[in-house]
């Protein structure tokens, strides 16, 4: 019986040690949020250079001004949007010569505009289509702000005697470059000149006139921001007439950069701290909501207002971020240390909030749904530029001061 025993022990032992070892499980790489897919040096100079913080896709060609700084250069680059190789370069060869810190385009149509002019670029046939230089006739600058693109025309205000004289919305058509001169805002008697923000649009769907809704920054040379009461106005572009004027929405002077937003019957402007929503029937403030606890610094004044359903996204310029609902002002989220002094255009895709933030030199990337940052990847020379998406590749692009940068995002589950 022992033997049996001591038979059955070694017959397990030997089968024991015959036994395989369990293959490893491999682990689970996840893809990067931030995966850069190509990245391709933008200026031929050495050196970094400070471009524009707008960009613009059409095809399969992401079109990126040339350089503002030391290394000034009056060029258009194309970068094929899939490979970042440049496609093609396109140099001014008018009066005008300069980047254009300003660009925004329709279909083949391409906007470069700043203090100096205003041009048009035909993108297909890489051809100049018209161009105005402001200094002719009249010794006039053009406020540098978001040029909005309504219809048949793109909108500029020029500022009189270098912004110590009275101030003009003016369009020009896209195709043809005729200039027309709509309203022109005069000095104040007590010597306040206009400072006018891009405007705003919106249709009656009554009478089907179209109004145009700009901020009126009345600022004299002399006196302090919180001296410096501001309007909201309201330019019946149909029948060539001001149609209402909030007289000091605001007590301080800021917000003129950038455009209101408009969500149905609802014009929101920022000011004073607040996000304020305008009946823009009648010219009334419907609601008004407070961010108290902002630095004391410009605020609302690095990025235009996202409106996105019936949510209207919002950046103070320093670090806060936040969501309100467009209708009543309710704050849906607000996260206080999101992304600081965000550039222009704030991008929403896949219900995230996609920010390129100079403060950062990051792509700050957030659920649009809670405000929480899913993800902030910072460039290797700043990223400080919008951040555009093509559907066609389903990437994204960014800028730093010396690269264009094509990336995907790798959103969690």
């Amino acid at each position: 019986m022992k033997n049996m025993v001591y038979l059955y022990m070694m017959l397990f032992f030997l089968v024991a040690c015959d036994k395989e070892d369990p293959t490893p499980t491999p682990p689970v790489i996840l893809p990067k949020i931030f995966e850069k897919i190509w990245s391709t040096r933008i200026y031929e100079a050495p050196l970094e250079n400070v471009g524009s913080d707008n960009a613009y896709i059409y095809k399969d060609w992401y079109l990126v001004p040339g350089g503002h700084g030391s290394n000034f250069d009056p060029s258009l680059y194309a970068f094929d949007t899939k490979t970042g190789k440049l496609a093609w370069k396109w140099t001014q060869s008018g009066k005008y010569q300069e980047p254009g810190y300003n660009l925004v385009g329709k279909d083949n149509i391409l906007i470069l505009s700043d203090s100096d002019g205003i041009l048009a670029f035909d993108i297909e046939t890489q051809q100049l289509l018209w161009e105005h230089i402001h200094t002719e006739p009249i010794n006039y600058l053009g406020l540098v702000g978001q040029l909005p693109i309504y219809g048949d025309y793109v909108y500029k205000n020029l500022s009189f005697n270098n912004f110590y004289g009275p101030a003009c919305m003016v369009r020009y058509h896209l195709e043809t470059g005729k200039e027309e001169r709509l309203y022109t805002f005069p000095i104040e008697p007590d010597g306040k000149s206009p400072n006018l923000s891009p405007p705003a649009f919106w249709v009656s769907p009554d009478s089907g006139d179209t109004l145009m809704i700009v901020v009126n920054g009345r600022e004299r040379v002399d006196l302090a921001p919180e001296e410096s009461p501001t309007n909201l106005v309201a330019y019946n572009l149909s029948k060539r007439k001001i149609e209402w004027t909030l007289e000091e929405y605001t007590p301080w002077g800021t917000n003129k950069g950038y455009p209101p937003a408009v969500y149905n019957n609802t014009v929101m402007v920022a000011g004073d701290w607040s996000i304020y929503g305008v009946d823009i029937l009648t010219g009334t403030v419907k609601w008004r909501t407070q961010f108290p606890n902002l630095l004391w610094l410009g605020n609302f004044t690095t990025t235009k207002h996202l409106v996105v359903g019936d949510k209207v996204f919002v950046n103070s310029g320093l670090y806060s971020v936040a969501c309100l609902n467009a209708e009543t002002g309710t704050i849906i989220w607000h996260n206080k240390n999101a992304a600081a002094n965000c550039s222009p255009n704030m991008l929403y895709n896949d219900d995230m909030l996609i920010i390129g933030s100079f403060g950062l030199g990051s792509v700050v990337i957030m659920d649009g749904l809670n405000g929480n940052v899913i993800h902030s990847e910072r460039g290797e020379r700043t990223y400080y530029t919008d951040v555009l998406y093509d559907k066609a590749t389903d990437m994204y692009f960014v800028q730093d001061f010396a690269q264009a940068v094509g990336f995907k995002i790798n959103k969690p589950k």
